[in-house]
């Protein structure tokens, strides 16, 4: 029985670690050819630990082991000439861009009146300048071919604002309105443009950094973290990378073809203020 994306060939940047990671499997799984992108090394002002070159080659090595091409790139979202490069070897390499997942993202954690000009610079340039810049050099290729599928990656933080994390509630819902406005413009060449929203995912880099905030001394974190869903989402339990693909893999999928310029929240029902 063939996949959802049988024989696609999909993007899926901020590979190397958590939701990324789950996304690059989830589209392997579901029969596609990976390129597997990552910047891979340390950022500054970043409270999160990046992925690293070898988490992205040990992917790339899983994903060929269900017998799907893959590829790892090593790459700065947020600099135009590096995405230009990528997408350039993702075309030599496999020809075409079906689908293009960006997930690349980092945060900070400030009081606004603490809050530096360079740290706000550090989180618009990854997070909304990075999915310009990947729609940018991919679009015309999917218009050449009048087909494609794009998933950005917002958050729940992108509809509501949260304490310390203003820069970041800003650059995500400057997702969602790209993903809007973009959807308004491709949509003559056949080509989806939506976003899915995490909410609070256990298994993240930026996850375990907050714990450090919201777990007792002693106590163990993926109890706290439990505690913390409960007060925040309606279901109250464990929210997955892998609950976050499900939605990626539901909006490149021909499932979804009547779908665009939409916003999925994967949040576990949100209840209110986090």
């Amino acid at each position: 029985m063939a996949g959802k994306v049988e024989g696609k060939v999909a993007i899926v940047t901020g590979a190397a670690a958590g939701i990324g990671t789950a996304h690059a499997l989830a589209l392997a799984r579901e029969g596609a050819e990976v390129a597997a992108v990552d910047i891979c090394r340390s950022q500054p002002l970043s409270q999160v630990t990046p992925g690293t070159a070898e988490a992205l080659d040990k992917l790339v090595q899983e994903i060929r082991a269900l017998g799907r091409r893959a590829i790892a790139i090593r790459c700065d979202v947020s600099k135009a000439d590096e995405v230009d490069k990528m997408v350039k070897t993702v075309i030599d390499e496999f020809g075409r861009v079906d689908i293009l997942v960006n997930n690349a993202g980092v945060w900070t954690m400030a009081p606004f009146v603490d809050l530096t000009e360079q740290a706000w610079d550090f989180i618009m340039d990854v997070n909304l300048k990075g999915t310009f810049l990947c729609c940018k050099y991919v679009v015309p290729h999917m218009i050449a071919q009048k087909a494609g599928k794009i998933v950005n990656t917002g958050s729940i933080c992108g509809r509501e604002g949260r304490l310390f994390f203003l820069h970041y509630a800003c650059s995500k819902a400057g997702v969602h309105m790209l993903t809007d406005a973009l959807s308004k413009e491709v949509a003559a060449f056949n080509i989806n443009v939506n976003c899915v929203a995490p909410g609070a995912i256990w298994g993240t880099h930026m996850m375990d950094w907050s714990l450090r905030y919201i777990t007792p001394e002693g106590a163990d974190p993926k109890e706290a973290y439990i505690d913390f869903c409960q007060g925040v989402s309606t279901f109250g339990r464990e929210q997955t990378p892998e609950d976050v693909a499900n939605a990626m893999l539901f909006l490149v999928s021909e499932e979804s073809r009547n779908m665009t310029g939409y916003t999925i929240y994967v949040d576990g029902g949100h209840k209110g203020a986090i």
